[in-house]
């Protein structure tokens, strides 16, 4: 489980770009699909956390509290940040649809 932290700064080790040029090195970088099938693993993952210290909670084996608050909120980041994605893409696959050629 992991949640990337999001830099001010934009560089291309942190959204790496397959290029055509046969000088750069094309075996480097995610693909597009790579990157979703990666973030969906991510939120799957924290919900699955997140449902265990449910569990254990409502079983009485949970000691500290604050980790189950930390692991709910990330899962709550992770299904944000994926719900927010999946609205761009709809944003910019209906402003291409919209473009006459």
């Amino acid at each position: 489980m992991f949640i990337v932290p999001m830099n001010s700064n934009i560089n291309n080790s942190m959204f790496p770009v397959k290029t055509t040029d046969p000088n750069v090195n094309g075996n480097e970088g995610l693909q597009f699909k790579e990157f979703l099938l990666d973030l969906v693993h991510n939120v799957e993952e924290t919900e699955a956390v997140t449902g265990m210290d449910a569990y254990n909670l409502s079983i009485g084996n949970m000691d500290d509290m604050h980790t189950m608050l930390i692991n709910a909120t990330k899962a709550e980041i992770a299904v944000q940040t994926m719900v927010q994605l999946r609205n761009k893409l709809l944003d910019s696959y209906s402003e291409i649809m919209r473009i006459n050629l």
